[in-house]
Order: structure tokens, then sequence, then C-alpha cells
């Protein structure tokens, strides 16, 4: 009885179904979405998300480069006309007096450990000094390496007519005419790297370098330890023409400790010294130090 009462039921569930399931076939009112049309779908909308994403992003930066621009040739005509750098491009002209360059020419600015000039306020300054002295030179050859630069600093260099090294050359960079390096706070062995790749009357009469006084270096320092990681720059030094830039600029801690350093071929040991004796490149007791970033330094 009971049985036959369950069978009963379960025919009259089923009897009702099946006036739905017809309804639905001949309607057509839902369709089934199998997982691969799901899959398709999601990553149409990833691949619009990311173009969007790009799209905003060229935008975000094209607005920045020109904000950034705009600030950057307004702070140049401030630095032109200011007298930190007037004082700097008279002691930088009587350093290209002492190594007797045509009509005093640079025709090259290099510069090394500028820094991250759009997040940090002393890198910017230290760039527009660089810039009015590219302009008022007009140099046509800039170049610059920093490891810190990020992507949308190496753009704005480009924006600006400057190349941007691809490796680090560790400052070993040898020149065949006149050369300004600006190598403002830069760790020593940077320079000593400098030096050493210069090492003959001939190269090192064309190299004009505006960085930490030599003079501070050697004497702040023992000389064991300058025998050890700095000894070009020590044995350099008396030989050197040194031009101290005085530092009034507006804000301190920017061109702090920094001269004009020249290198007059009267003023050198003769050609065929032993003096000139080229070694195989510096080896330093930290090497890591070659490859620190701006903001890591104490200015």
């Amino acid at each position: 009885m009971r049985t036959g009462t369950r069978i009963s039921k379960q025919k009259q569930l089923f009897l009702k179904l099946i006036p739905m399931t017809e309804s639905v076939n001949k309607h057509e009112e839902f369709l089934p979405v199998t997982r691969k049309k799901w899959i398709c779908k999601k990553k149409i909308a990833k691949t619009h998300k990311h173009i969007l994403d790009n799209k905003c992003l060229a935008e975000d930066f094209q607005s920045f480069k020109n904000k950034f621009i705009v600030k950057l040739n307004k702070q140049c005509n401030d630095m032109s006309t200011c007298d930190y750098f007037a004082q700097a491009i008279k002691v930088l002209e009587q350093s290209l007096r002492e190594i007797n360059t045509e009509a005093q020419n640079i025709e090259k600015v290099i510069c090394f450990g500028l820094g991250p000039f759009t997040r940090h306020v002393q890198a910017l300054h230290q760039l527009v000094f660089v810039i009015c002295v590219q302009r008022l030179y007009k140099v046509k050859e800039c170049l610059y390496f920093d490891p810190i630069f990020n992507e949308t600093e190496r753009k704005i260099l480009h924006e600006l007519n400057c190349f941007v090294m691809s490796e680090n050359c560790e400052a070993k960079y040898e020149v065949e005419q006149p050369t300004l390096f600006y190598m403002p706070h830069c760790p020593g062995p940077l320079t000593n790297n400098l030096l050493w790749c210069n090492w003959e009357p001939k190269k090192l009469q064309n190299v004009i370098l505006i960085n930490n006084s030599f003079e501070s270096i050697t004497s702040n320092q023992p000389e064991r330890i300058l025998r050890t990681d700095l000894s070009y720059i020590l044995d350099i030094q008396p030989y050197v023409k040194e031009f101290i830039i005085e530092d009034d600029y507006e804000l301190q801690s920017i061109f702090n400790d920094l001269s004009v350093h020249a290198f007059p071929r009267f003023n050198l040991p003769p050609p065929d010294s032993d003096f000139w004796q080229k070694k195989d490149a510096p080896v330093y007791t930290d090497d890591s130090i070659l490859t620190l970033n701006f903001a890591t330094l104490k200015l």
C-alpha cells in the first residue's frame, strides 16, 4: 500500500516536470553558459583593463613630464641668474684657461651619480646646474648615468636631448677632447677610476672635473686608506689645479665642498716619466661602493 502510493507520487512529480522542460526548450528562455565561454569573457575583460591601465599610465607620464619640464625650465631661469651660478662659471672659465682650450670650449658633458632628480630635491638642483652649463656652452653631447634612475627619469633626460648610458662603466670613461665631468658627492673610487682610465698627460689634460675637493679628500683621510682605495687621487694631488666653488647657494647641502679640478699639461710630470706607468684596474676593499645610489649617500 505504501509502495504503490510512493510510485504514484513519483509519477505525478515526473509528469509535472515534463511541461516545464518542454516550455524551456520551446521558448529557449534559458541558455547554458559553458566554462569555455566564461574563460573567454574573463580574458577579454582582463585585456581591456590592461589596455586601459597602459593608457592611463601613458597619460599620467605625459602629464607629469610636461609639468616637470615646466618646473625645470623655471628653475633653470632662476639658476642662470643667481650669484652662485655666476661665480661657478667664473671659476670654470678660469680652469678652462689653465688647460688652454680653444675659446674655453667644452665638447662634452658627462654626469655620474646625479641621483633621483624627480624624487630628491638636491638631485633636482644638481640637474638644473648641469643643464644651465650645457646650454651656456652649447654642448651638444651630454651623457648621464646613475643606477638609481627610474624609467620616468630616463625618459625625461631623453626629452632634454641627453643620452643615458645603458651600462654602469663605474666612471672608467676615456676622453680625447675637452670633457666636463660633473660628479657631485660621488664615492671616491669613482673619481679614482676616472683618473686611472685617463692616466697619461694628453688624456688627463682634457678632463675638467667638478666634484668633492681633492684637497679635502687627501687631508681628511689617513694616507694608508688613501693608498689602498684612492691611490690615483693621492698621486695626482700635487699636480692638479683646484678651484674652489664658494657655496653661497640659497639651499644648503647641495653644492657644498665642490671644486673644479683641471690638469694642465705644463703642470704634469713629463710623458716619459715612471709616474705614468699603467697599472691594472683598481680593486677596492669594498666594491659595493661603486654601485651605491644617491639616496644612500650622506651629503
